[in-house]
């Protein structure tokens, strides 16, 4: 079983795990305020966002489990997660999704005193996210952005000389845009050498904020029924995980209330 893993957590709100992981039983607004307020010191604070496919991925991704267990914080993203945690009476105030914790976070981020790192999937969701923060007052040396070829994370050197970039240009938060379980394992695995930073775990996230691709309706992401209008977006990229894949989360389910007995 994989141990806790958040270590940002309200004292007067404990949780109770889940799938082995200590969610931190926190709302968007609170993390929001201690991610642009709080510096980050003694290396990074790395936080993910799980949803179906995380905690499926999570069963058979030794990696994976690992940066889990030594992120600073998880939070309950996908619809099926938050639904089991209210089931189970886990404590958790609200669901929170990267999708949204990332637009509110880049928001509240200041001119004055912050830095941004930003690894994208596409050079245009890159572009308009630096215009985006140009036009709320950031210079332009306080925006870094990579867009890395397809399988970097099996590239030492390139990955190598992009953690020392985001050390160098003194970053202060890193977003993280391309895919789990890549990106999780990603700056778990090199967070020795990426410096004193927040890191947002974010995937399409990214591509929302800028535009590039677009995000599902509100009233669908209430009901739940995000994932289909992806699986809409992108039919041949998704297939599996919604419809194959997907169903492993029953067995999981299965284990995690075996585990409690």
């Amino acid at each position: 079983m994989m141990s806790p893993c958040p270590k940002f957590s309200p004292q007067e709100r404990p949780s109770r795990p889940l799938f082995g992981i200590r969610f931190s039983p926190t709302t968007t607004q609170e993390l929001v305020k201690a991610i642009t307020t709080m510096p980050a010191n003694a290396g990074p604070r790395i936080l993910v966002t799980a949803n179906l496919d995380h905690i499926v991925q999570l069963s058979q991704n030794e990696d994976f489990r690992r940066a889990y267990r030594r992120a600073w914080a998880a939070t309950a993203d996908g619809m099926p997660v938050i639904m089991y945690a209210k089931l189970k009476r886990a404590g958790l105030p609200a669901r929170v999704t990267g999708a949204d914790l990332f637009q509110a976070v880049i928001a509240a981020l200041s001119p004055d005193r912050h830095r941004c790192f930003f690894v994208a999937s596409t050079a245009e969701t890159a572009r308009r996210l630096v215009d985006y923060l140009l036009a709320r007052g950031f210079k332009r040396e306080a925006i870094a952005i990579a867009v890395p070829p397809f399988r970097f994370d099996d590239d030492e050197d390139f990955s190598r000389a992009l953690a020392h970039r985001i050390a160098r240009h003194g970053t202060t938060h890193l977003f993280m845009g391309v895919g789990a379980p890549k990106s999780e394992v990603w700056t778990d695995r090199y967070r020795d050498s990426i410096g004193n930073c927040y890191v947002l775990n974010c995937g399409a996230a990214l591509d929302f904020s800028a535009g590039t691709k677009k995000r599902a309706p509100l009233v669908m992401r209430r009901a739940g029924l995000e994932w289909l209008w992806r699986f809409a977006q992108e039919p041949q990229r998704l297939y599996r995980r919604y419809f194959v894949y997907s169903w492993r989360f029953l067995g999981e389910v299965a284990k995690d209330l075996a585990a409690a007995r």
